[in-house]
């Protein structure tokens, strides 16, 4: 358990190699130049200048030692080389940009392409990431101006599809990990941010950072993966060597700043997104420093150590992933190249390995090896124009794992290209021989025309590829997951009865049910064994804010809040309930959490909020969840407010999610897309209570405290749709949709008077039905089921769960269930969850100070041997995306899926064969009759003339008479 968010590979060792182990006896160019990092790795190669400088040594990854006379000069390029990197999707591809404008590539060491980029020397030449057959290249056409382009070398045409101009000259350029955002580094301290993919260079740029390095010194900038941070160095007016963490979103000041000693050299960073260490390498200088480059982290850009070398530094690069050894703990090696190494020897190349401390490396260590990017390109050419979603793909570094991994994504890509290729241009990629890798046959289409750029990596430039997203080896649902399922329907497993239930078809809205009486009047609560609930929970959290819910439930895991220092979550397998440890597994958020979600489309990613202003998804572990139990940070989003104070995952669009947070002087709803900033929603000094989406994720509605409404706004355009009073007081309210045309609304009166109200979207001036439930201090959550038109409330601090059903437009209340224990919060499963073979209509976890208990509601029926699809009709399939998340935010509308909800072992009622009668006549009836009413009157006669024995008579009876 972490009480504060540091890195986990602070611990890490870095030590010089043996002489075995390095590159020696290298004759190479000692010019400089600002971009260039002196060194390019691949899988297979290392990557150098070779003296005179127009030319470049690859040497074998696999052979060290004294490899002089044993490289590969890769020769072309007119003018001295002043920068070459290596392509992230494909090994062996190197460019190598001149100092008279022109870049070169290599392919398996064989020039394939040349070009004229720019009229003048050129500064970087970067590889897109994601996209084959794609460079960016930059030049300072003048002192004070500068110029960068982006070139489709798999198109026949020499003119850059995309350039801009930068002020001030550049130093430096870096594309970010999922390729959507390019930022150039200048020669005033400042750093440009563009999106090649907009129209027009004046509206691509994004943003500008602030002059936080000296202006007239190089400059470098580094994106630190996929994730909109990225890294600045340079050096301060009194020559201080500086480093800073920028977050994308807030270019005013930086996140974090490192400072180093004075010199008047360029620091090269580089950044392990994986493991989220920065590293800097001066050149002239002989140490080499890291530090965390985690922005989450608790001190973002501490040093965390160095390492001395024996020369001078004229180089520096980093290892790729699956050549790391993993087995004995390696997280990450770098190699330097020295000037020499000694008397009268050459220059070499020195590995530094990294070794995170482990009690034994008998086993792959899980927790500090991540799946990693795979060398393979992400999404086509014309997919990334077109600003489709992308998901890089990711292989798994388990030597037991990894081949089987790499090859598993080698054929999904290759595929999902083929899905979409026209048949005359498949027909030649049927034969690639039988020692073509698929990889090959991958990034070497063939096209109508042999040419030069015939063997570079690159996509068929008429591809149209459907599926948009590369899925990983581990988790292969995609952010068009829908688009799949066109294709290839997948079974969806539903734990609690191990049915099979696919989308049957596609629903066109959210509607109540339409019904003129209460069908569930006989709703009957109850709780599952104790077998079934999770008991010994230590220390929840019972300060959780009211207007939130403590306590979420997903399809694999259950989250709940817990005291302790760090905002601490602690997350169950929902399938191994009974006594939990004394040391549950936790995520440490690192404040205190005022808000739970879980993902709806990845129920492995859980979301904590907190007083911090930071909102983080965390990668749930497929591991036993018992004791130290390390949570990856997925993403992380820093908003740029004082305080978050909740979150809402859209219930129909991938990666889109709502935060209500607030500043000095108004709240306000912030809608992100992964980790961009799109709409601020309902922006008012007012305050806000609660807000929640509609089902079909177009409108968001919230209610305001001081003038205590109840609006409506359109998610995308931001408008205000429909106004009116809510309830009148100023306590918490929240709000459940029903459908997409009513909303419920519990809250209090004056008084303190719980009610719950039913209004309907189109007039919210007054609502159509109110109900008074009583009197008390405690919250009422509502919780929704659209398929029955049932409102649930859970009661905070109280026993009772009150159940009321929407017939029309009424509110009729329903058989209330109780519980032994006080309630703390709950929260309910999709339908699809639900035991429909024993009636249940809702399954739930309710919390509460020590236990999480198992309850559910079910309707008593008549013949319950058969599917009663009376009252559960076909649902939402909540677990699948039902729009684009790119469509969505362009306008698109989503269209429910539906799912059939009616097992396979049994049938509907409504095609069952009618109750069978036993027939009667009329006579026989009548004959029965007639005898029973004798054998009655016999029975009573009998019994008046029996005689009573026992009764004497009495003995003045007669002297009575007497008298």
């Amino acid at each position: 358990m972490r009480l504060a968010k540091f890195n986990k590979y602070r611990n890490a060792t870095a030590s010089l190699a043996t002489r075995e182990a390095w590159y020696s006896d290298l004759a190479l160019d000692a010019s400089d130049s600002v971009s260039a990092d002196g060194l390019a790795i691949d899988g297979h190669s290392l990557y150098v200048k070779a003296t005179g400088g127009n030319s470049l040594q690859a040497i074998d990854l696999n052979c060290p030692g004294k490899v002089g006379s044993q490289t590969t000069t890769l020769s072309g390029p007119a003018g001295r080389i002043v920068d070459w990197t290596t392509a992230l999707h494909h090994d062996n591809l190197v460019a190598a940009a001149d100092s008279q404008g022109s870049v070169t590539v290599w392919q398996d060491r064989i020039q394939t392409v040349t070009f004229d980029a720019h009229a003048s020397a050129c500064v970087s030449v970067r590889f897109h990431p994601t996209v084959a057959g794609v460079l960016a290249t930059s030049a300072n056409s003048g002192p004070t101006s500068g110029e960068v382009r982006l070139w489709n070398v798999s198109a026949d045409t020499q003119t850059p599809f995309w350039h801009t101009n930068v002020d001030n000259g550049i130093d430096s350029i870096s594309i970010r990990g999922d390729g959507q955002l390019l930022a150039a580094s200048t020669r005033a301290g400042t750093c440009a941010i563009f999106d090649p993919r907009l129209a027009g260079s004046i509206d691509s740029v994004v943003g500008v950072t602030a002059a936080f390095h000296a202006a007239g010194r190089p400059t470098r900038v580094l994106w630190t993966g996929e994730a909109p941070f990225l890294i600045t160095t340079g050096q301060s007016k009194m020559r201080e060597r500086s480093a800073a963490l920028w977050d994308q979103r807030n270019l005013a000041k930086p996140l974090a700043s490192l400072q180093l000693q004075p010199s008047t050299k360029t620091l090269i960073p580089f950044y392990d997104e994986d493991t989220r260490l920065a590293y800097f390498a001066e050149k002239g200088d002989v140490i080499i420093h890291w530090a965390d480059g985690d922005p989450s982290s608790a001190t973002p850009l501490a040093q965390l150590g160095s390492v001395v070398l024996p020369a001078p530094i004229s180089g520096c690069a980093l290892l790729p992933k699956p050549q790391l050894g993993v087995m004995r703990g390696e997280i990450a090696r770098v190699h330097a190249v020295v000037e020499s190494t000694g008397a009268g020897q050459g220059a070499a190349i020195v590995p530094i390995p990294h070794i995170a401390p482990r009690r034994t490396y008998l086993d792959f260590h899980s927790d500090l090896f991540p799946d990693t990017r795979a060398p393979l390109p992400a999404q086509s050419f014309e997919c990334w124009l077109d600003q489709a979603p992308v998901c890089i793909p990711k292989m798994a570094l388990d030597p037991a794992k990894s081949a089987d991994s790499l090859a598993g994504l080698r054929r999904t890509y290759c595929s999902l290209l083929s899905r979409s290729v026209p048949a005359d241009a498949a027909e030649p990629a049927a034969d690639h021989g039988s020692r073509a890798e698929p990889e090959d046959a991958m990034l070497n289409p063939p096209t109508e025309s042999e040419n030069r750029l015939s063997k570079l990596a690159s996509a068929p430039a008429g591809l149209e590829v459907k599926q948009h997203n590369m899925p990983s080896a581990t988790a292969t649902a995609s952010v068009n997951k829908r688009t799949v399922e066109q294709h290839d329907p997948k079974v969806k497993p539903v734990v609690a009865d191990q049915l099979a239930r696919i989308p049957t078809k596609q629903g066109s809205g959210w509607k109540l049910p339409e019904t003129d009486h209460a069908r569930f009047k006989y709703l009957e609560g109850f709780a599952y064994r104790p077998t079934d609930h999770f008991t010994n929970l230590l220390n929840v959290n019972l300060r959780f804010s009211q207007q939130n819910d403590p306590v979420r439930v997903g399809p694999k895991h259950i989250a709940v809040s817990l005291k302790g220092a760090g905002g601490q979550v602690g997350v169950f397998c929902r399938d191994s309930p009974g006594r939990v440890p004394d040391n549950p597994a936790t995520i440490a958020h690192g404040a205190d959490v005022v808000d739970i979600e879980l993902d709806p489309f990845d129920p492995g990613v859980v979301a904590t909020a907190g007083v911090d202003g930071r909102l983080q998804m965390w990668r749930v572990p497929d591991i036993p969840l018992v004791g130290e139990v390390t949570f990856e940070l997925e993403e992380y989003i820093h908003v740029t407010a004082d305080r978050i104070h909740q979150v809402r995952f859209h219930p129909c669009a991938r990666g889109v999610v709502a935060v209500l947070v607030s500043d000095i002087d108004a709240y306000s709803i912030y809608v992100y897309s992964g980790l961009m900033l799109h709409f601020i929603v309902g922006k008012t000094s007012d305050g806000i209570h609660s807000f929640e989406w509609s089902p079909s994720g177009d409108h968001i509605a919230l209610t305001t405290k001081k003038s205590r409404l109840l609006r409506i706004y359109d998610a995308r355009s931001q408008d205000l749709l429909v106004s009116g009073p809510a309830m009148d007081s100023i306590r918490p309210s929240r709000i459940a949709w029903l459908g997409n045309y009513r909303i419920c609304l519990a809250g209090f009166s004056t008084g303190s008077r719980r009610q719950l109200a039913l209004y309907s979207t189109d007039d919210l001036s007054r609502p159509l039905s109110t109900v008074t439930i009583d009197v008390g201090p405690g919250v009422l959550v509502p919780i929704s089921d659209a398929d029955c038109g049932i409102i649930y409330l859970d009661d905070r601090g109280s026993r009772l769960t009150h159940a009321f059903e929407v017939v029309g437009d009424q509110l009729i209340e329903l058989p209330k269930f109780e519980s032994p224990l006080p309630s703390l919060g709950m929260a309910a499963l999709p339908k699809v969850y639900s035991d429909v073979a024993q009636c249940e209509v809702l399954r739930a976890y309710r919390l509460s100070s020590q236990s999480l208990e198992s309850v559910g509601f079910r309707v008593p029926r008549k013949r319950p041997e058969f599917f009663q699809d009376a009252i559960f009709p076909d649902t939402v399939d909540t677990e699948t995306p039902a729009v684009d998340t790119l469509a969505w935010l362009g306008g698109a509308a989503a269209l429910p899926l539906l799912i059939n909800l009616c097992p396979p072992d049994m049938k509907p009622l409504s095609e069952a064969p009618p109750v069978p009668v036993r027939q009667r006549t009329f006579a026989v009836e009548t004959e029965q009759t007639a005898n029973n009413t004798k054998d009655a009157i016999s029975a009573m006669l009998s019994r008046v003339d029996e005689p009573d024995e026992e009764q004497a008579p009495s003995p003045d009876s007669e002297s009575d008479w007497d008298d």
